[in-house]
C-alpha cells in the first residue's frame, strides 16, 4: 500500500515539474497604460519588474501602437524579453485626454472577457500623457507599480479620492441606474499625487471630475465614512478654521415621485470628534451652537457636489439604485436616468453630534 502512495505521489510531482515555467522566461504586467496615438491608434504601455540581476533597471516599460489592447500585447510580445502574460496586473490605467474622445469600455472588453487576465486590478485615469507617468523615475519609492498602488490606496483611505477595481467599474458601467467612476493620478514635480474622482457619462466617456477637496463629501454620500473622514472649515472671521473628524454615521435616502419628477430625503446623522481648532471655543458652552454650525457647512458642501453631479449629468453616488428600489415604476418609465437625476429635486439634511472634542485641560 504504501508503494502505492508513494507511485502516485510521484507521478503528481514529475507531471508539475514538466510544466513549470521559471519567472525569467514571462514578462509580467502590473500595469497597463492605454492613450491616444496619432492617426486615431492606440498607444498601449505596460510596466513589468525585471528579474535579471544583470539588469540596470528593476522594471522595464514596453510601448506599442495598436488597434486594441490585445493587438498591443500580440505587437509586443515580438520584443519583449519574456512572454508577457496579465494575470497579475495591479493597475489599468487610461489618460484623460483618451476617455474625453472615445468610450473606453469596449478596450477594457480583454479583461474582462479572457479568464487569466485580473479583474481586481485598480482603474485610474491618469491627468496628462501617459508617457509623463509610464518613464518617471521615483527615487526611495518601490516598483512603479506598486508606488501607484500604494498612492491610490492611501488617498482613498484619506478620502483625497476614491478607489475602483475593474469588476466595480464594469457593474456601474452597466447598471442603468447609476454612473461609473474612477480615482484621478496626477505627476507633480516627479511626485505621484492622487486627488480628485474622475465622472463618466452613460457612454462611458468621461465629462468633468470632483476636486480633491471635494472627495470627502463624494464619499459622505456613498456612506464611506470610515476609516475616520477629515474635514475642514474656515470660520467667519479669516485664518481661523475648525478641524473634524467624522467617525460615524447614521444614513436614510427616502425617494419619491412628484410633479414629474423624482424627489429625495437625504438624512444622515454624523459623529464627530473636534481634532483642531485655531481659535478659542468654550465647548460646555458652545457645542450645539457648533454643532449646529458644522451641520450647515457640510450641508452647503453636500449640495455643492450633488448639483456639480446633476449639471454633468451623472450619477456616480447611485441615487438610481434607490429610485429603481423604492419607485421601481416610475424609474423604469425613464428613457435616461441621468437626465432624470439631473432633474430631481435633492434635500439633504446633516445633523452634526459632537462625540469628543479632546482633551484641553
Amino acid at each position: 500500500m504504501k508503494k502505492c502512495i508513494y507511485a502516485i505521489l510521484c507521478f503528481f510531482i514529475t507531471t508539475g515539474c514538466g510544466m513549470k515555467t521559471q519567472l525569467d522566461e514571462l514578462t509580467l504586467a502590473l500595469t497597463v497604460g492605454l492613450d491616444k496615438g496619432k492617426n486615431g491608434n492606440l498607444l498601449i504601455y505596460s510596466i513589468s519588474p525585471v528579474f535579471n540581476k544583470e539588469a540596470k533597471n528593476i522594471y522595464e516599460v514596453i510601448r506599442t501602437v495598436g488597434m486594441t489592447p490585445r493587438d498591443g500585447r500580440s505587437k509586443a510580445n515580438a520584443f519583449a524579453s519574456g512572454k508577457i502574460v496579465g494575470g497579475k496586473v495591479q493597475n489599468v490605467i487610461a489618460s484623460k485626454a483618451f476617455v474625453k474622445k472615445r468610450d473606453i469600455f469596449p478596450y477594457l472588453d480583454v479583461f474582462y472577457r479572457d479568464p487569466k487576465n485580473s479583474i481586481t486590478a485598480n482603474f485610474i485615469v491618469f491627468d496628462g500623457p501617459l508617457k509623463d507617468l509610464m518613464y518617471i523615475r521615483l527615487e526611495d519609492k518601490p516598483r512603479l507599480s506598486v508606488a501607484i498602488r500604494d498612492v491610490i490606496v492611501t488617498a482613498h483611505i484619506g478620502k483625497q479620492t476614491t478607489r475602483v477595481n475593474m469588476l466595480e467599474f464594469q457593474r456601474s458601467s452597466l447598471d442603468r441606474a447609476q454612473t461609473s467612476f474612477a480615482p484621478i493620478l496626477k505627476v507633480h514635480k516627479g511626485d505621484l499625487i492622487a486627488g480628485g474622482i474622475a465622472l463618466f457619462n452613460r457612454q462611458r466617456k468621461y465629462v468633468g471630475s470632483l476636486s480633491q477637496k471635494e472627495s470627502p463629501y463624494f464619499a459622505i454620500l456613498k456612506k464611506n465614512v470610515k476609516p475616520a473622514t477629515s474635514l475642514t472649515f474656515q470660520m467667519k472671521k479669516q485664518k481661523e478654521y475648525v478641524s473634524i473628524s467624522v467617525e460615524q454615521g447614521d444614513f436614510s435616502y427616502k425617494p419619491s415621485f412628484r410633479n414629474g419628477a423624482f424627489h429625495f430625503d437625504v438624512r444622515m446623522k454624523l459623529g464627530v470628534i473636534v481634532t483642531e481648532s485655531t481659535t478659542y471655543i468654550d465647548m460646555k458652552k458652545e457645542k450645539k451652537k457648533v454643532e449646529k454650525w458644522l451641520a450647515k457647512e457640510i450641508q452647503k458642501q453636500l449640495e455643492s457636489v450633488v448639483k456639480k453631479m446633476q449639471k454633468y449629468e451623472v450619477d456616480p453616488v447611485g441615487f438610481g439604485l434607490y429610485a429603481r428600489a423604492y419607485e421601481y415604476k416610475q424609474f423604469q418609465k425613464q428613457k435616461s436616468w441621468p437626465k432624470a437625476f439631473a432633474k430631481a429635486k435633492i434635500d439633504i439634511h446633516p445633523t452634526v453630534e459632537i462625540i469628543s472634542y479632546g482633551v484641553l485641560q
